[in-house]
């Protein structure tokens, strides 16, 4: 007859790195899980209640929104202008982060200290000296769609080059000499090697432009005074923040939320090197 063997395993003990987590998610619970639920049950309250928190039930905040043609055009003139700032900083990004590969490291260094110089200085400055550049250059871009692009390149262009740079960097040069040896050229090489291995950076670099172009406040604020150009976190501001309706914006920010949410699950399926690792990479 067999034995069996009835020993009580021990019990894990608990990773060092998982206390090493506990002061972040400690900030995630008290900063942003806490608030956003506060925020979500705000939105379904009425405004100007009595009481210290009062409790009720409205759906109004939602409907108002969708029949406020003005809250939804700014919705909508938001998406754009951030699509198209992020398109152009990919366009501009890209191949100056591929540039900044190839140089040596000191040279490396020197630019992207001067990439990154303009994000050690208050953004409210900077956009007040590029108003006064454009004013003085280039007046009919003031009020116009193409100068808040231009504004939100210049602030957000940073988050463009340095994600896709950190990607860029860490391929392995063995491929790129694979790949010509095998005959192909260098435009080749980079379609076909390059921007499929670095598509991680992009994505991540899409995102990191993408959501604070959709939702800031100060750029079109100084370069588009006359309020021409619609963008929705400047309309919950002035319109709704200023009023006193608390509980409508939370409805608004909510529903841009869950607009923004659907564009990100979308871009991070456009990444099909998603999960896989650094040797699989290489077999493809």
């Amino acid at each position: 007859m067999q034995n069996i063997d009835i020993r009580v395993r021990p019990k894990p003990k608990k990773k060092f790195e998982f206390y090493l987590g506990i002061p972040y998610y400690a900030v995630l619970i008290s900063l942003v899980v806490i608030p956003i639920f506060l925020m979500i049950v705000s939105s379904f309250q009425f405004d100007n209640r009595s009481g210290i928190y009062p409790i009720s039930f409205t759906l109004n905040h939602y409907l108002d929104f969708l029949r406020a043609t003005s809250f939804v055009r700014a919705m909508t003139s938001s998406l754009w202008i951030a699509a198209a700032t992020t398109l152009v900083a990919l366009i501009i990004g890209y191949p100056l982060a591929y540039i900044l590969t190839r140089m040596k490291p000191k040279t490396q260094i020197t630019l992207l200290l001067l990439i990154n110089a303009p994000m050690w200085i208050n953004m409210l400055l900077r956009v007040r000296a590029l108003e006064q550049i454009i004013r003085m250059f280039f007046p009919f871009l003031i009020d116009s769609f193409s100068g808040v692009v231009i504004g939100l390149v210049y602030v957000y262009l940073p988050f463009m080059v340095l994600p896709i740079f950190a990607v860029l960097s860490k391929i392995d040069p063995n491929l790129l000499e694979s790949s010509a040896d095998l005959g192909a050229n260098k435009i080749k090489t980079i379609i076909k090697v390059v921007i499929p291995l670095s598509l991680s950076g992009v994505l991540s670099g899409i995102l990191m432009v993408f959501l604070p172009a959709a939702t800031t406040i100060i750029i079109p604020q100084y370069l588009a005074p006359s309020q021409n150009i619609y963008m929705i976190g400047t309309l919950i501001e002035k319109s709704v923040i200023n009023s006193g309706r608390i509980s409508y914006a939370s409805a608004v920010a909510i529903i841009l939320s869950l607009v923004i949410l659907g564009i990100i699950y979308y871009v991070k399926k456009l990444d099909k090197y998603k999960g896989v690792n650094s040797n699989e990479k290489e077999t493809h």
